[in-house]
């Protein structure tokens, strides 16, 4: 059977696109058209849109046209009447909003003091031009209570109209004081010199508590006199706002305002800055983008130690946004402060504004700091734009002695992908400090190409050092697997293999074939388990332990079986679960009965643990089997119990 809410939804697009694109000629026909719409919403829900959307469609369409637009309206006033779902009545007002005129109103405001209907007729009410829908409210506000007279007060304030700030005014200085901060809001919402006044008169008289709500209401008015360009009023109401200090907020929220509007707001920005009322330090260091443009800033920089800490680290974010030539020096500076979180600051500022007159100090930096701030450091020396920076980590790469400085800058011309830095880093492989050797193995990661695998392979059969060897090992491989022909990635390695005669070589070229991965080279690998060379053995079977697929699957297996070395025994093991784990749409019962032979080979519960957490990724009534097996193992009985919860769960 077919869905009826997706029938019904079908249909109202196909409605909406005839009204919508259809012409309407025949009044008989459009008038058909809404009736089809209108008992659609009767019962309409929500859940789904199409009846209001073919409403929408059907009233856009039909708004140009007055005499269509005169007979819609009449066909929603009856339908609003006689009592539809709360969906269709907001829809239909929804609609009315768009179309409503002076006959809308008694309706509408018949419904608005119904508790049931009152926010969907006052929403059409807010937005009906002319005065009948002011009286309207403004007597619905005379009759409602409670939370409907509340929604009143609200759509006053929508109407932005003059006509209402008597009646809101009267409000809020009654006795009810929620009602009072409702019509302080509403007086804000509708501005212009009446509401202006009547706040402004207020906020004299006013409690502390009900000061805070009218200055709000008064920087709303502001914005909306700046907006309409009446900078006088709007500077007006900032002083007021300023001088009453309702609170700390209100009060900078106002000096940012007279800034806005003073005839020399740059002047009252430095005054505030060099002044002694540390408040007005935040709002006048948020009005600096706006006011001071490229070296002009330095004035403010300048100021830098004279803030509070919270205000240096507000001043060095800003200067993030201005010309590198101009704020370099005050963001070194500030990185040096005492204050962490400002150095700290400092730091993301430079990464944003810094260029290559900043590598040699970030280099220095995370060289010489830890935690955040080094990370921050080379995070910066990473994120510098422009061509100058990489001409920079060169320049100092090549002149620097200090080997742990040396070493940021190979991280950086890693990180930054500089081919340039390229004969560097493997002259720095070759015969550069221990220190530096597996750092620049790392960096030359992320820029080497194919072409490149022939020299890192054998700077690998130069070196002994074994951090720089496994870190060369991982190197040579990631550069293999960039290749996008799988079955070609090894090549290179595979010949390279086939004329090498040094054991630790051959060993090290294994092992790089592991990480490859590329199942053409698992023959020699597996030829490699059987060589007289402990070594040698020991690369293969940490080959295929490393191997990314899961076509080692059963070599790692039968080592784990017949194996008697318990290294051995535990890398292929592990490796066998983990080989499981990357073939997630096998069946589950042929992946658990894989994962139950791991459990007959090893009693450690370390791979209890590996197997319990993969019986998880595949549940069925075999894997809660096994994992329900293990509930009375004191050694996992806690993991065990988790995963046959998840395992319930998920069956």
């Amino acid at each position: 059977m077919k869905n009826p809410r997706r029938s019904i939804a079908a249909a109202a697009l196909l409605l909406f696109a005839s009204l919508s694109f259809a012409p309407v000629s025949a009044a008989g026909q459009a008038d058909a058209n809404l009736a089809v719409i209108l008992k659609g919403l009767q019962t309409f829900d929500t859940s789904d849109v199409g009846p209001a959307m073919a409403l929408h469609a059907y009233v856009f369409s039909h708004k140009d046209d007055a005499g269509a637009r005169r007979e819609t309206e009449a066909a929603l006033l009856e339908f609003i009447q006689g009592s539809p779902a709360p969906g269709g009545l907001m829809a239909a007002c929804r609609a009315l909003r768009l179309i409503a005129g002076p006959a809308s109103v008694p309706v509408l405001a018949a419904l608005a003091l119904k508790p049931e209907t009152t926010a969907p007729a006052r929403y059409a009410l807010e937005r009906i031009p002319g005065g009948e829908a002011d009286r309207a409210l403004l007597g619905a506000l005379d009759q409602a209570k409670g939370d409907v007279r509340r929604g009143v007060v609200f759509s006053l304030g929508e109407r932005r109209s003059a006509a209402v700030v008597p009646a809101l005014t009267r409000l809020a200085a009654g006795p009810d004081a929620i009602l009072a901060a409702d019509a302080v809001k509403a007086l804000g919402k509708t501005g212009g010199p009446a509401a202006i006044q009547a706040l402004v008169a207020a906020l004299g008289r006013s409690s502390a508590s009900m000061r805070s709500e009218i200055a709000s209401a008064l920087m709303l008015a502001a914005e909306q006199a700046l907006a309409s360009g009446d900078k006088a009023a709007a500077a007006s109401v900032y002083d007021k706002v300023f001088a009453a200090g309702a609170t700390p907020v209100s009060r900078q929220a106002a000096f940012k305002g007279r800034i806005a509007t003073a005839s020399d707001p740059k002047d009252m920005i430095l005054k505030a800055l060099t002044g002694k009322e540390a408040l007005l330090y935040t709002p006048a260091l948020a009005m600096v983008p706006a006011n001071f443009a490229g070296p002009e800033v330095a004035k403010i920089a300048g100021l830098m130690d004279k803030l509070p800490a919270a205000n240096q680290v507000q001043l060095t974010a800003l200067l993030a946004k201005y010309p590198a030539e101009t704020v370099r020096p005050y963001l070194l500076a500030a990185a040096e402060n005492p204050s962490l979180d400002v150095r700290l600051a400092a730091l993301r500022a430079i990464a944003a504004a810094g260029d290559g007159k900043s590598v040699i100090f970030l280099a220095t930096k995370a060289a010489r700091a830890g935690g955040a701030e080094q990370d921050l450091a080379r995070d910066a020396l990473a994120r510098l734009r422009g061509l100058d920076v990489d001409a920079a980590v060169l320049e100092h790469l090549s002149k620097t002695s200090d080997e742990a400085v040396k070493a940021e800058l190979v991280r950086a011309a890693g990180e930054r992908r500089i081919a340039a830095a390229k004969p560097a880093l493997m002259e720095a492989v070759k015969s550069g400090p221990p220190s530096l050797r597996s750092r620049a193995a790392a960096a030359l990661r992320t820029i080497c190409v194919q072409g490149d695998i022939p020299g890192l392979l054998d700077l690998l059969a130069g070196l002994d050092d074994e951090q720089a060897r496994e870190t060369m090992i991982d190197t040579a491989a990631a550069v293999a697997r960039a290749n996008p022909r799988e079955l070609a990635r090894a090549g290179e390695v595979k010949v390279r293999l086939a004329a090498e005669k040094d054991p630790q070589n051959r060993a090290d070229l294994l092992r790089v074939l592991g990480k490859i991965g590329d199942d053409s080279a698992l023959a020699m690998v597996r030829t490699s388990r059987h060589d007289p060379d402990p070594a040698i053995v020991d690369a293969a079977v940490r080959a295929l332990a490393d191997w990314p697929t899961a076509a080692a699957r059963d070599d790692v297996f039968e080592i784990a079986r017949t194996s008697g070395a318990l290294n051995h025994k535990v890398l292929s093991t592990r490796a066998y679960v983990r080989m499981i784990g990357l073939e997630p749409n096998r069946a589950p019962e042929a992946a658990t009965a894989d994962l139950v032979k791991v459990l007959a080979l090893s009693p450690r519960p370390e791979e209890k643990m590996l197997v319990l957490g993969m019986l998880g990724r595949f549940p069925c009534a075999a894997s809660l089997k096994t994992a329900e097996s293990l509930l009375d193992d004191a050694s996992v009985a806690a993991e065990a119990k988790a995963v046959v919860d998840r395992i319930r769960r998920s069956l």
